[in-house]
Order: C-alpha cells, then structure tokens, then sequence
C-alpha cells in the first residue's frame, strides 16, 4: 500500500519524541480524569488526537432543522442531498465516498450490509442531545476503521421528570410534531421520545424541458412526487449499571422523476414510484467494574424491511414494479478500560455481528437473481492514552484493529498525538490507515439491475492530519478556534459503474487522493455569538492509465463554508439570527462533465419565550429563493441547464415549543 511522502516525516518526528522524553516509569503526573471517565458528551472533544466536532440541537431548537441541514455546520463533511431536500441525503467526509462514513446511534452501528450508505434525512433530531463527528482519528470504541470519520449521534438521556411538546409547520405542505418525557422509574429512569413529520414538496421552479437551445418551450413547473411522511418512536430505561434501548420508525417517501422534461403543469403524469421503511431495533447492555478494571457487554437486534412500489414502471423501465427487502441483524459487543499505573489507559474492543437479507418480488420473479444473502463481521481493537511528559500535558495514542468480514480479515493502525502547550493553545496529529469490506449492496447487487461483484477487494489507504486550537479572549470576545490540515490516499476504491443502459456493477476503479484545510470557530460577546466553519479541499482521481486521472471526484465541493450571527435579547428571553451557507462549484460526475454552480443561500429568524414553559420560533430559509436557480453548467457541451433534481428555495416555518 502507497503512503504519503509526508507520513513518514510525521512518524520520524513522532518517534524522536518519544526517545527524547522521560522513560514512563519516572512520571509522577496522572492520566486527565476526563480520559478515564469518558462517557461525558464533550470530553472526546479535549482529548482526542483527532478533529472532532459536537453539535448540540438544543442550541437551534425551534428552527425545524434536519439532521443534514445541523452536519453543515461541521468543517470538512459535506451534505449530498441527492433528491433534493428531504430526499436521500448522504455524508461525505474529507473526500471520502458516502460508504466510507460510519454512522452511530448512542453507539451502535446504523450501516447496514444490505444499503450502499445511511440516509441521514430518515433519523430524527427531536431525541438528539448531541452530534459528535470524528474526522480523521476514530477512538477504539467504534467498530469501523472509516476513512472519512465517524457520525455518532447521542440521543437524549434520561433525567429529571419533565418534558417538551413542539409543533410546526412550514412551506410546502410541511407539517411537524414531537414530544419528548422522561421520569423516575424503578431504580432508574425512563425516557418516551415520539415524532412526527411531513411534507408535499411540490415547490416551483423553472424547467427549460432539457432543451436549452429551444427556449420557447420553457415552463413554470411543480414539482411531483417530492412527498415524505415519517413517524419515529424511541424508549430508553436506564440506572448505574444497565440500559435498554427501543425503537421504531416508518418512512414513506416519493421518488420523483428528473426534472427536465417532467412535471408539465398541462398533463397529469404517471402516478410515480415511492419507496416504504419500517425499521426496529433493540440494544440492551450493563456495566460492570471491579477495582480500576471497567468493562460491560451490549447486545443489539435491528429489524428492516423495504417496499418498493412503481405501479407504471416509469423509474426502472424494467418491470420491477413492486419489490421487498428484509435485512435483520443481530450482534454483541464487549469492550473494557483499564489504568495501568499513572501513565496507560488501556482499551479493548470485540464486536461480532450477523446481517441477513432476503428479497422478494419483480427483481427476482422477472428479471432472475439470488434471493438471499449473508454476512458475518469480527472487529477486535486496541487501543492505549499514555501520558507523556513530566506534566502529563503530552498524550499519546497508539491504536491497533482486526477488521474481519466472512472471515478474510485484515489489520489497521492509527496514532494521534494532542499536548497542551499553556495559555489556551493546543496542538494535535493523527495518521494510520484503514480498510473496508465490500459490502452485501456492492457483492451481490439486488438481484436484477445491479450486477452481482463477488471478487471485489477492499478497500484501503492511509490518512494524515495537523491541528492546531486556541481558546482564550480576544478584544472581549471569548474564543474558540481551531485549523487543521488533512491528507488521505485510496486504493481500491468501490464506486458504482454503468456497463450497459440497464445493468451496472459495483468495481475497484483504481485510487485518489484529498488534501484539504478545515477552519471553525466561536466567538462569543455579551448578547453576541459568532460561529464560522469553513473548508478546503482538492479531491482528485489519482488512478494509473485511467481517462479520468487528474479529474476531481464527484460531490467534493473545493469550497464550503457556514457563518451564522445571533444575539440575545429582553435578559436572554429572545433571540434573532442569521445564517449564510456557501458551496462552491462541483461536478456530479466523475468526468466532470456535469457540474452545478455556486450556491449562497442565506437564513434568518428570531425565537422569543413567552413565558418560562413556551416559546414561539419563526424564520426563513433561503431567503433569496436561490435553491431552483442552482443550473447545471454546460461548460463546452452547451450553455446551462435545468438541474436532474432541483432545489427547494425559500421556505418559512413556524413553531411552537411547550416546556413541562
């Protein structure tokens, strides 16, 4: 495997460190306690020698945001809303493919074997106490060795007695509630979080009917079968030592047709295909210790099942009007920490799981295929925090994966380095490698359309990056600021190929590369806050011999950026706000032949408590109706063009919160 010309330099200086600092056994500073307690939301942010960033919903509570719209927030990750808004939304994280990105829920794995990526629009934010994203170095406890990063969504916890009831409406139909409870119960405590969302989508654009040269057919059109109608419920019980987890979740949405040549307000259409997920999932764990020893086990069970329905075969043309697909997975995980003297805190991970997927109906019945697939995952990790340094400012982390799949299994490492240098400035470094297996969705295809790829390999590269962070006042702003620069090389990388106008296949297409710059910041004075994240990336096709080398790789963005202003006001009872959200030009290709334009879309509203239990909210999105303007660009084929699935634009919401 290639690595980078400047990791080894990282690794040199590294282990000169290391020679040249006092051997362990003369430390007398301790481990941080934050490193040994560390189930805090938070504390991952001080310590870990990788990026990472924590978004708090709370603090935008009111302002209807989904989880794609609160991950734009995070420098480096980019949103590929592929349908549009409220449509299948992905993540792709420093460069990285949207299968490359590890998604958690309060822990546990949501990738499935059976789907390319997770759809982020299909899990709710009214039970989210917390978003962390780890970019770069992942701690030992998540089972994935990602390229990109990991996205662990921490859900809200159990607390005192007390509750929020919240309901919405917005443009386009959208119409919204939640309610979350948590009180005593037993031993420990219980929480209730349910929800409920819909919209139309039937927004407005102009649609020159795929005929640029011809603008005398141009249309104003609505668009169709842009609907999604989605209901979540969850409960948690939990004490000292055990925590049990429920959920469930239906989604139902419409899969709209690409916009030119569709939509024509004169004729009434087929009716459109749309696409049904019921999805359960159960975890139950304890907790153990004895003496400094922690560990504890976790067992987890997720039910899915998918129902495909085109009544007038006009998305696949192939006859594959209704399709089902079962996916059930089950697993169990132990993990222990241990403090070896003032210096070591060392921790293992073991993680199996077993994921079966049965599919049923026209995919199978007309067009042939396998009906049934399987596979088996082993993840063991090692990982130790050893302070260095006689003030034990200086901690280093070496960390060691054994990721197995149907039983080819393969090695990865990663280290990472953060040391407090005083007065608020920071600085950390992490590199290593990772790896993936191919998965069910990519081996096998779905039995019609997607060609099956047995002998796919997986996946493999290496990653790099330096980080500098500071926190401290500045001109009576308090500040918190943070740079870090970012490098990753892929080999083997899976990406989906057309090899005929009805079949495709998933392929080795060969390797890349990513260097790239993240910046975020806060400043915060009297009733001001400022926040601003901003990214730079050059994300290139590095593949020997191949046509498309020197290219950049498909939905990475050069420029991205978010700048959102608020004050308080009346004694912190009201606030107002505005949020700007830049994306540069990018091609939705790998030949770069089709790319959008810039897009800048500015936010703004205000929250105000009426009194100390409700709170009203209001605003607007894209306040300059910019989404339906974004155009295809023609470049040398020929001048702009109505974009496949466009944008909605301006859209007003308001809402209504009752605290109990």
């Amino acid at each position: 495997m290639r690595a980078f010309g400047f990791s080894r330099t990282c690794a040199v200086a590294l282990l000169m460190a290391l020679c040249c600092a006092t051997p362990l056994a003369a430390f007398e500073a301790e481990l941080p306690e934050q490193i040994v307690t560390a189930d805090a939301i938070g504390e991952e942010e001080a310590f870990s020698p990788g990026a990472v960033t924590i978004v708090r919903p709370k603090e935008m509570e009111g302002e209807q945001k989904s989880l794609p719209d609160l991950l734009k927030r995070v420098p480096g990750l980019h949103v590929i809303e592929a349908r549009g808004r409220g449509a299948y939304t992905v993540a792709s994280v420093r460069g990285s493919t949207s299968a490359q990105v590890a998604v958690y829920v309060d822990g546990v794995l949501a990738n499935l074997g059976s789907e390319s990526a997770v759809d982020l629009s299909t899990i709710p934010v009214s039970d989210v106490e917390a978003i962390e994203v780890y970019r770069g170095y992942v701690p030992s406890r998540f089972n994935r060795a990602s390229m990109g990063g990991v996205i662990n969504i921490v859900t809200k916890r159990p607390t005192s007695a007390g509750g929020r009831a919240s309901l919405g409406a917005s443009s386009w139909g959208g119409k919204r509630g939640a309610l979350s409870w948590s009180t005593p119960l037993g031993d420990g405590r219980f929480y209730l979080g349910a929800s409920a969302e819909r919209s139309d989508g039937d927004f407005e654009y102009w649609n020159d009917n795929d005929t640029p040269y011809t603008p005398e057919d141009d249309y104003e059109a609505r668009r169709r079968h842009n609907h999604f109608d989605r209901k979540n419920l969850l409960l948690k019980w939990e004490d000292d030592d055990w925590h049990a987890r429920a959920s469930w979740r239906e989604d139902e949405r419409g899969l709209p047709q690409p916009a030119p040549g569709f939509d024509r307000p004169s004729e009434p259409g087929p009716r459109g295909a749309w696409l049904g997920t019921r999805q359960w999932s159960l975890s139950l764990g304890r907790r153990y210790g004895s003496g400094e020893l922690d560990w504890g086990w976790r067992a987890e069970w997720l039910d899915q099942f998918k129902e495909y329905n085109d009544p007038d075969d006009v998305t696949g043309g192939l006859g594959e009007r209704h399709n089902e697909y079962r996916s059930r997975r089950g697993g169990f995980a132990v993990d222990a920490s241990l403090p070896i003297g003032d210096s070591h805190l060392a921790e293992l991970l073991i993680d199996w799981s077993n994921e079966n997927l049965d599919v049923r109906g026209d995919v199978i019945e007309r067009l042939g295929g396998r009906d049934s697939f399987s596979q088996d995952s082993l993840n063991i990790h090692l990982q130790d925090t050893i302070s260095l340094g006689r003030e034990g400012n200086l901690l280093f982390t070496p960390l060691l994966r054994w990721s197995a799949m149907d039983g080819e299994g393969r090695l990865s490492w990663g280290a990472g380095v953060v040391q407090e240098l005083g007065d608020g400035l920071s600085w950390r470094a992490s590199f290593g490698s990772y790896n993936r297996a191919p998965n069910m969705y990519e081996r096998y295809g779905d039995g019609a359309s997607i060609r099956p790829a047995p002998d796919l390999k997986w996946e493999e590269g290496t990653r790099a990056d330096l980080g500098v962070m500071w926190s401290g006042e500045a001109r009576g702003f308090l500040v918190d600021a943070e740079a870090t620069l970012f490098a990753s090389r892929s080999e083997n990388l899976i990406e989906f190929v057309m090899t005929s106008p009805r079949f495709g296949i998933y392929q080795n297409i060969g390797e890349s590369r990513v260097y790239g710059l993240e910046v975020e910041s806060t400043m915060r004075r009297g009733p001001w806050e400022l926040f601003a994240s901003f990214t730079w990336m050059d994300a290139v096709n590095e593949t020997p011999g191949d046509y498309r080398h020197g290219m950049r790789l498909p939905n990475r963005p050069e420029l991205e950026g978010l700048l959102r202003v608020a004050r308080s006001f009346a004694g912190g009872r009201g606030s107002l706000f505005t949020e700007l959200h830049y994306t540069g030009d990018m091609y939705f290709d790998s030949a770069e032949t089709i790319r959008s334009g810039n897009l800048l879309t500015v936010g703004a509203g205000g929250k105000y408590d009426l009194s100390d239990s409700l709170r009203v909210s209001a605003g607007v999105d894209d306040l300059f109706n910019r989404g339906p303007e974004v155009l295809r660009e023609g470049g040398d084929t020929g001048p702009d063009r109505t974009m496949y699935y466009p944008f909605q634009g301006r859209s007003f919401y308001l809402t209504l919160d009752w605290y109990f």
